[in-house]
C-alpha cells in the first residue's frame, strides 16, 4: 500500500481545474432536470427545498448517495426510491 502523501498547492489547484467543467455541466443539468414540468422536476424542486445535505436525505430514505445524486442531476431512480422520496419530502 502506497503511503498517504498530501497534495501541494499546485497539485490542488490543477485537480479543481480538471474537475470544474465536469462540476459545472452537473450543476447545469440539475437545474435543467428541477426545472422540467414533470413528477420528477416536481421531486428534485422539494429535495431542494428541503435544504438538508444529499447525506442526510440518503439517510432518512435509504437510496445510496450516487444514485439521489444523479437523480438530482436528471437521472432516473426506481420507483420504490421515488416514493421513498417524495415521502420524505413532505
Amino acid at each position: 500500500m502506497t503511503p498517504f502523501k498530501p497534495m501541494n498547492d499546485a497539485e490542488i489547484e490543477a485537480t479543481v481545474q480538471a474537475e470544474l467543467p465536469w462540476l459545472l455541466e452537473r450543476r447545469q443539468a440539475g437545474e435543467r432536470a428541477a426545472a422540467e414540468d414533470t413528477v420528477s422536476g416536481r421531486l428534485r424542486r422539494a429535495v431542494k427545498a428541503m435544504r438538508q445535505p444529499y447525506e442526510q436525505v440518503c439517510q432518512a430514505t435509504g437510496i445510496p448517495f450516487q444514485q439521489l445524486a444523479d437523480f438530482m442531476a436528471g437521472g432516473q431512480l426506481a420507483s420504490d426510491s421515488l416514493d421513498r422520496l417524495a415521502a420524505a419530502a413532505k
